[in-house]
């Protein structure tokens, strides 16, 4: 362990008595120090006895002691720059989520941009449309997403329930089904953003609280982008197939033979035991479901039922 210098009260008299050849005893204040020092020593042949040293010579002792401690820790510390090297290596296969976000501070330059990364889509794009389109913008954009679906790139559009009676909007929906875009609704509040092929999205500028300027960010951060995908999916799940007004309640479509089997499957009844309650066969039961999904564009039966519990609270 490192010598400690600091002599505690008491210890310069100890030693100047030592120097006076004056008896101390073995616990007199800083003795123990003085001898870890190097300032005093037993006596060679007095037993209990001490004799001083010179102070001078303890000093420059420690003082080259100390310089050489302290230049072997900076040939220490100057190997460490040595370990850059694999510090480097270490950054390399560092897994980074890509580049930063932009701020786009104008409506002008989001439209803009979106624009281009639209057109350089290969796989997919998500859309989240909460708020009012005005007809210019839908129209602009309905011709790119025309090229988008002959391209097979796939379109998912998600829309508040109440655009259902802004006419422009039901006009581009109705053109965008038919070129093979799904489309949903929800009736909750859910967040303004269009998701490019899992690798970039656009926000509304929630960050520097600047949102009545219409400015926003261009994220392309793997990891942001994919959360906010997943995040998007969420919302999709929980919606419902656009369908016009007329469509809305189950009564205005669905044949007695399918209200009784999302009935019978609400109340909880396995579809063999469904069959058998109405007296046709479990395929039939499930020719009735698949006919059901594809007319609403769901993808598996518990879609199905969701949707259903739905329009059952809606005509209660």
């Amino acid at each position: 362990m490192p010598t400690e210098f600091d002599l505690p009260q008491g210890a310069e008299q100890t030693y100047s008595l030592i120097i006076g050849k004056q008896l101390v005893p073995d616990g007199a204040p800083g003795l123990r120090e003085l001898q870890a020092i190097g300032l005093v020593a037993a006596h060679p042949v007095k037993a209990g006895r001490y004799v001083a040293l010179d102070a001078q010579l303890a000093i420059r002792r420690h003082m080259a002691a100390e310089q050489d401690a302290l230049h072997r820790t900076a040939q220490r510390m100057a190997k460490l720059s040595s370990l850059d090297r694999i510090a480097a290596r270490h950054d390399q296969a560092r897994f980074w989520g890509g580049p930063a976000s932009e701020e786009l501070p104008s409506a002008a330059l989001m439209s803009a941009r979106i624009r281009d990364s639209v057109a350089r889509a290969t796989t997919e794009v998500l859309t989240g449309q909460p708020g009012y389109r005005r007809r210019d913008v839908i129209d602009s954009a309905m011709q790119q997403d025309i090229d988008l679906l002959s391209r097979g790139v796939s379109m998912r559009i998600l829309y508040h329930a109440s655009t259902r009676t802004n006419p422009h909007v039901k006009d581009y929906t109705s053109e965008m089904l038919a070129q093979g875009a799904e489309i949903r609704v929800l009736h909750g509040p859910f967040s303004q953003i269009i998701i490019i092929d899992s690798s970039e999205a656009f926000i509304r500028n929630v960050a520097t609280g600047d949102e009545a300027s219409m400015s926003g960010w261009h994220v392309r951060d793997m990891a942001s982008v994919m959360f906010m995908r997943e995040a998007y999916l969420n919302d999709w799940m929980r919606a419902e197939p656009w369908l016009a007004e007329a469509e809305q309640q189950p009564q205005g479509w669905l044949s007695p033979r399918q209200q009784e089997i999302l009935r019978l499957m609400a109340e909880g009844f396995e579809q063999t035991r469904v069959a058998a309650k109405i007296g046709i066969t479990s395929r039939t039961v499930a020719q009735q479901l698949a006919a059901l999904r594809d007319q609403l564009g769901l993808k598996t039966t518990a879609q199905l039922m969701i949707w259903y519990g739905r329009q059952q609270q809606k005509s209660d």
